[in-house]
């Protein structure tokens, strides 16, 4: 009887799994997903946000332990109360306040935006042109009109108001407030780091206003070059708040005509041109950044047409480097970056950084005792003690290369540098796998705090907030994310220093969290401000991001539950293994529908661009197309998707693609459910170029897509991209690492040029391009169908008017969705063509 039941059971399942319906071009209107998060400070309540384009948002409050949970529908986004007893949210009925743990929400009507105080008493409410002040602890309100603009102090114990002429410095606890200046363009109002004073622009002039002074005095801007003004733009206190920084501009005269030029028309392109005309030239008129004392003086402008910041300026010091065209570098020593370091007492300037390649990663450090860097042309981060003037190699001792050796370019990219200790003690750096600390004195030899752990199991580890390190002392605590071989997630304790043997505390086939794993990473764990309790998302290929909490990395209990994909046919991921000619092991994502059956053969499409083994467990976007291949509709509607990563070495571009991309299909044709016959390829931009070469060495696949695609390499090096930019140093360094110029090696530039081979391409081609790219010209995809149609080949181009590289209109989105649907599933699946395609 048990035997019968259990059987019973598995034929129910599997008629369920079998019943679900596939998702359709639609489907994303309604794909309920986590949207936003928010955790009190005591860590006892959390707020979360889900929805879709047709459901709308709906806000969920809940207990981190217990069963108090509401629910609010229309609502995006909410604000905790530091006071640990209300949230605040926006609504269709009006701006709610709850009181947590209880059911008792009040709505203020009518609000154009709100403001909760730092100290979770007040409440700052805008309806119309009156300011609503209301105590949240008790009935007592204020009204004050009409009120243009209004700001609280971070702890939320003064407020400055502007009315009508006049700005208000008001204290909510006693209710007074005081007129401290009159003006009629008062703006950008900005307390101190110390909340006791706030400076403010008001037309040309800026003005300074603290506790205790009787009115707002103006700051004197002396030393300001004729001509130049204040500009009235957002200003920004010193750390110590000693200084301020603020925006000043040139007032903008007519140009002088060239007498000897009879037309306007024209443009002369000069080889001495610092940069094309085609490129933006810095505007002499635009606005600088400079400084002035709180109690005014002369200014010191840090910027301006040949010079910017880089970093933030400190209390003693400012980074600059001058202003150059950094695409020419590589050919042009000029446009080399150079780094002066300036003073902020007096403006002047040190020459401190300058390298035959472009430094990376320079910096001040937090508390201004060193600039540091890395020198792409020794491979090694150097700093420069201010103090002293000594520059010095600092990770010479580093055993382990520190330089990205996967990117596939000759571009030279280190790691990187997770940041300072307090007070400057030690520099944590990345190599591939594991964090070294560096004693900027070069005392001390390099120590590895994660003990090599990272190279043994071959585990990257990163350091999970790096902007608290500045806080941090040696042998304090760190949280580390890891990523392992087989892409599982997890968490590690160590400390700022010597760690013996640290273990990660758990590792799991899911996604939580891990800085650049993609473009859009996983936030980093949200953490309770006054308790050791955090939230995060957790996301696998088949569970949708949701919402869990932690007090210790190892164990994770869920806070939500959306399950979307449940309701379809959705998929499964399995990460593959394969022998590329020349001995290297390829590695990829074979995506296979969730009804999968072993004794079928389904279709596949081989979708790529660089490195993607690393999205393995994260969970695919429902969404139409905007010119890559949208995974999660091709295998919820029965075919194969398999992403390999694709590693090419410099001036290999072509052979690395096809060796990778063919073995990739010849080793899943050993597998009885790849039908061999019914293979496609599809790639968007650089992956749209790895699709026009495959098709132009190989008979293999049955149907290609290729969407903003390079097909002509002479021409692309030639032209122009990115705003105007040569594709110079794209062609050569960059992503198509040919690692010459053609005149250098044409040969190569031939042999990579699929336009060049289109006598050999037999492969079915449908093309996406618009004019408006401006990254990869509209050319390129017109030449390649021009030579295929006169050739007689099959092939096809859409183009959307007033798009660019990627699809921005959801009507043109949908339209290729399925177009591109309807080409594949004519040849790789035997479906009637479409109409268009007749």
């Amino acid at each position: 009887m048990k035997y019968t039941i259990t059987i019973l059971l598995c034929l129910y399942i599997s008629l369920v799994n079998a019943q679900k319906p596939p998702i359709n071009n639609f489907t994303y209107k309604s794909w309920e997903m986590l949207v936003n998060y928010q955790i009190s400070d005591n860590g006892k309540y959390v707020w979360y946000t889900y929805g879709s384009e047709l459901t709308g948002s709906t806000l969920v409050v809940r207990a981190v332990h217990g069963s108090y949970s509401k629910l609010f529908t229309g609502v995006w986004d909410a604000v905790f109360v530091t006071d640990n007893q209300h949230l605040v949210f926006n609504s269709p009925k009006g701006l709610g306040v709850l009181t947590l743990g209880t059911s008792t929400v009040n709505y203020i009507p009518r609000i154009n935006n709100y403001t909760v105080a730092g100290n979770g008493k007040w409440l700052a409410v805008k309806q119309a042109d009156t300011l609503l002040l209301k105590n949240l602890h008790t009935t007592e309100e204020h009204y004050y009109a009409p009120v243009t603009t209004y700001l609280f102090n971070k702890a939320g114990n003064v407020l400055v108001y502007y009315t009508k002429d006049s700005l208000m410095w008001m204290e909510p606890a006693t209710g007074q407030s005081k007129l401290i200046a009159i003006g009629d363009h008062i703006d950008n109002i900005t307390f101190n780091h110390a909340d006791t004073a706030i400076a403010f622009t008001d037309s040309s002039y800026i003005y300074y206003f603290g506790k205790g002074m009787d009115s707002a005095k103006q700051i004197q801007l002396l030393g300001l070059k004729p001509g130049t003004t204040l500009s009235p733009m957002p200003l920004k206190f010193s750390p110590d708040d000693k200084l301020i920084f603020l925006k000043v501009a040139r007032e903008r005269t007519p140009s002088p005509k060239d007498t000897g030029q009879i037309t306007d028309k024209l443009s002369v392109w000069d080889y001495r041109d610092v940069r094309l005309h085609s490129q933006v030239a810095p505007d002499p008129y635009s606005p600088f950044t400079a400084l002035v004392p709180v109690s005014g003086g002369v200014v010191i402008q840090l910027e301006n047409t040949d010079t910017t910041l880089s970093g933030l300026p400190g209390n003693q010091y400012a980074l600059v480097s001058n202003v150059v065209n950094e695409e020419d570098a590589f050919w042009d020593a000029k446009q080399v970056r150079n780094y002066d370091l300036v003073s902020l007492t007096n403006g002047t300037r040190k020459h401190i950084v300058s390298s035959s390649q472009a430094s990376i990663g320079v910096a001040l450090s937090p508390a201004e005792r060193y600039v540091s860097w890395f020198d792409p042309a020794t491979q090694h981060f150097f700093i420069y003690e201010i103090n002293t003037g000594v520059t010095r190699n600092i990770s010479a001792d580093v055993p382990t290369m520190l330089t990205n050796t996967h990117i596939c370019r000759d571009e030279v990219w280190p790691y990187g540098a997770a940041g300072w200790l307090s007070d400057d003690q030690r520099l944590l750096i990345y190599d591939e796998f594991d964090i070294w600390q560096l004693d900027p004195r070069a005392g001390t030899p390099p120590l590895n705090i994660t003990d090599h752990y990272g190279q043994r199991y071959k585990t990257m580890l990163r350091v999970v907030y790096p902007q608290q390190l500045p806080t941090l002392r040696e042998n304090d605590p760190l949280l580390v994310t890891c990523l392992d071989s087989n892409k599982y997630n997890g968490f590690m304790h160590v400390k700022a220093g010597v760690n013996h043997s640290p273990q990660p505390v758990n590792m799991e086939p899911a996604v939580y969290h891990f800085p650049a794993l993609v473009v859009f990473e996983p936030p980093v764990p949200l953490k309770a401000k006054k308790a050791d309790v955090y939230i995060l998302q957790r996301q696998t290929a088949t569970q949708a991001p949701n919402l869990v909490t932690t007090t210790d990395f190892k164990t994770f209990r869920p806070l939500s539950d959306l399950q979307p994909q449940q309701a379809y046919n959705w998929l499964t991921t399995e990460l593959v293994h394969w022998q590329i000619p020349g001995g290297s092991i390829g590695t990829g994502i074979l995506y296979k529908p969730e009804d999968f059956d072993s004794t079928r053969q389904y279709p596949i499409i081989f979708h790529y661009y660089e490195r993607r083994s690393n999205e393995l467990y994260l969970f695919p976007k429902v969404r139409l197309s905007n010119g890559p291949l949208t995974i999660a509709w091709y295998v919820s509607n029965g075919y194969l998707v398999f992403v390999p990563d694709i590693y090419r070495p410099t001036g290999q571009n072509g052979p690395a693609i096809l060796n990778t991309v063919v073995s990739a299909a010849q080793y899943l044709s050993t597998r009885p459910y790849v039908n061999t016959k019914r293979m496609g390829l599809q790639g968007h931009s650089f992956g749209g170029y790895e699709t026009n070469y495959l098709i132009a060495h190989t008979h293999l696949f049955a149907a290609a897509q290729s969407s903003a695609a390079p097909s002509e390499l002479f021409g692309l090096h030639g032209g122009l991209g990115f705003g105007g930019r040569s594709y110079h140093y794209i062609s050569e360094l960059g992503q198509l690492n040919q690692g010459v110029a053609p005149w250098e090696n044409p040969d190569l530039y031939v042999q990579t040029s699929p336009i060049l081979f289109a006598r050999e391409i037999s492969t079915p081609l449908l093309m996406m391009h618009n004019k408006e790219d401006g990254a990869v010209p509209f050319s390129q995809s017109v030449a390649l169908f021009t030579a295929l149609r006169r050739l007689k080949k099959p092939v096809w181009l859409l183009e959307y008017q007033g798009e660019g590289h990627v699809l921005f209109d959801p009507g043109c989105q949908l339209d290729f969705s399925i177009k591109q649907e309807e080409f594949f599933d004519y040849y790789l699946r035997n479906k009637p063509a479409p109409a268009w395609m007749r």
